[in-house]
């Protein structure tokens, strides 16, 4: 069920917004330049995890690094921490382990590699992101976002209600991370597929700004790679790194339609 306070954040929290996070400035970097940036200069903002496991699964982490940590700097933290798996930038892996810009594509926005949803017995994949997140995480609102892509069904639940029988579910938290990253979506695939119960969403509080519009935005990042897309070059959409503008791209819900075409079709 929706939780009414979600609704109460609205036209205070955009205010709040503007004030407390607007996006860099393209001209101060000059990887940027003024116009879109490319997809190559894109992913390298973005650290990735990825570990193949001996039962033939693999399993696969994308951090969104948080604003004055560079991703090289985020990789030596994980690698501090004992994560494995941490990517080099740039580094380019088998199409299966689900790392950087895989077809299908469409303008700057690009699926995942081997990582998507079954459709079951249904027409279209059937994802529910099961909701723990506390009130200042607009996390149903970035779902009514994700509702509208050709494609996929992604639809809305608090925790407590539980994951529908033969539907997919996304488990969403939010929390005290630590301060190298906005947000973080991990999951394990098989055979090009999520495996059920593996894809999980965390968002980050210590370093998120508490407003409306950025955690939207990082809400909105997160729930896209849990549907199966990977980052967009353009900061027109959510996808990007590290605008985190508040909705998807057109660009965005093409490769969902692609990625999903109607069972039968």
């Amino acid at each position: 069920m929706f939780r009414a306070t979600r609704s109460m954040i609205g036209l205070a929290g955009l205010v709040l917004a503007l004030a407390g996070l607007s996006a860099p400035q393209a001209a101060a970097d000059p990887l940027r330049g003024t116009g879109p940036r490319t997809a190559a200069v894109q992913h390298d903002e973005a650290v990735y995890v990825v570990q193949e496991r001996a039962d033939g699964t693999v399993y696969t982490a994308i951090y969104e690094p948080a604003a004055g940590v560079t991703p090289d700097e985020l990789r030596a933290s994980l690698r501090r921490q004992g994560i494995r798996g941490v990517q080099d930038a740039g580094a380019t892996a088998r199409a299966d382990l689900g790392t950087l810009g895989c077809s299908p594509t469409v303008g700057t926005a690009s699926a995942l590699c081997g990582a998507k949803w079954t459709y079951g017995a249904y027409n279209d994949p059937q994802v529910y992101f099961l909701d723990h997140t506390s009130d200042s995480w607009p996390v149903s609102d970035a779902q009514v976002d994700w509702y509208q892509a050709p494609g996929i069904d992604a639809y809305y639940r608090w925790y407590t209600g539980g994951c529908p029988s033969g539907r997919h579910c996304v488990h969403t938290y939010n929390g005290n991370y630590g301060t190298d990253w906005y947000g973080q979506t991990s999951y394990t695939t098989s055979g090009g597929y999520f495996v059920d119960g593996s894809v999980v969403v965390r968002l980050n509080d210590q370093v998120t700004p508490n407003t409306y519009s950025a955690r939207r935005s990082v809400a909105c990042h997160e729930m896209g790679h849990a549907l199966g897309l990977d980052h967009n070059g353009s900061t027109n959409s959510c996808m990007s790194v590290p605008e985190f503008p508040q909705h998807p791209s057109s660009d965005d819900f093409s490769v969902l339609n692609l990625l999903y075409p109607k069972a039968g079709t």
